[in-house]
């Protein structure tokens, strides 16, 4: 009965680390977005919508604190001698860790009401941080480790949430295509940057993490391989709204389809990312120094749950 419990858990807190993910991103890539989209030199068409900032703070409220109880709420259920992969993922760290996202994106989310989005910016930030030392408490050089999580996720909540409010501002322009044309090719622009930093720390990662011999041999190896797939999937996407920025535009109309696609694509990115934080990575024995760790999928052998991993 207590593995169904656990596993009950993981998949729970997957899913919240996905709505954790998702706020970020709204907000956070929100921001990012309206100040792009302001960069545009041609005549505007109309008045820029307001990013889903304050709303996308919400989310990352709310999916933080039901976050924090569960893993206080599971510590009891799920002691580690029995499940000790699901048990690192509730441990009191844990919970206090992910206790201050919650008041941080509480900051932001108060910043946001009183219409002061630059103060929101270092609380969203600060929860990026608190997601890396949640990540690494230990193990693999843990300030590399935590950098290299800070340099992967940041980039990757900024591209999202860059091209969702994109989107939404090219459809309130949409009866002017030059105008359409101009915001896409501004986001063009800077997902080129974010995209090359994700995939570098991204490989970096996975060479750190997962032995290639053990790619695809265990479960964290094939999430990988699903997210690597996705990632490039989305490149195509890109490339595909490249050569329609190259069409002459029609009357009317708003982003290409494949632009489309990419923010569905990379919603599912980011709902891959939050598996893997609950995943075991086959990190060699060698670097099996430390206590067991967070982020391990319940139901490892004792063995792996003292592995070292990348959130």
């Amino acid at each position: 009965m207590m593995w169904r419990v656990a596993v009950v858990v993981t998949v729970l807190i997957a899913v919240l680390r996905w709505g954790m993910l998702a706020g970020l991103a709204g907000a956070l890539g929100g921001l990012a977005g309206r100040g792009l989209a302001r960069q545009y030199k041609g005549t505007a068409p109309g008045p820029l919508p307001t990013p889903w900032a304050l709303r996308s703070a919400l989310l990352g409220v709310a999916a933080t604190g039901v976050l924090t109880g569960v893993i206080f709420a599971a510590r009891a259920p799920l002691p580690p001698a029995a499940h000790p992969a699901a048990a690192a993922l509730v441990t009191a760290g844990q919970g206090e860790l992910v206790a201050a996202e919650c008041v941080a994106f509480l900051l932001a989310a108060a910043a946001l009401r009183l219409r002061q989005p630059g103060l929101s910016v270092l609380p969203l930030l600060g929860v990026v941080v608190l997601e890396a030392i949640r990540a690494h408490p230990e193990g693999i050089v843990p300030v590399g480790g935590a950098l290299l999580t800070i340099c992967h996720v940041l980039p990757a909540v900024m591209w999202a949430g860059m091209l969702l409010y994109t989107l939404r501002a090219a459809l309130a322009w949409r009866r002017d295509p030059v105008a359409v044309r101009g915001l896409i090719r501004l986001y063009a622009n800077a997902a080129f940057w974010l995209f090359s930093v994700v995939v570098i720390t991204g490989v970096v990662t996975v060479l750190v993490l997962v032995p290639l011999h053990e790619l695809f041999d265990t479960a964290y190896g094939l999430v990988v391989i699903v997210k690597a797939a996705l990632v490039a999937l989305v490149a195509g996407l890109a490339i595909g709204g490249r050569v329609w920025l190259g069409h002459d535009p029609v009357t009317g109309g708003g982003p290409s389809r494949a632009t489309f696609r990419e923010c569905g694509v990379l919603a599912a990115v980011l709902a891959i990312t939050a598996v893997l934080t609950v995943l075991t990575p086959p990190a060699p024995a060698s670097r099996a120094a430390g206590p067991v760790r967070a982020g391990q999928l319940a139901g490892a052998p004792a063995a792996r749950s003292a592995r070292s991993r990348s959130g």
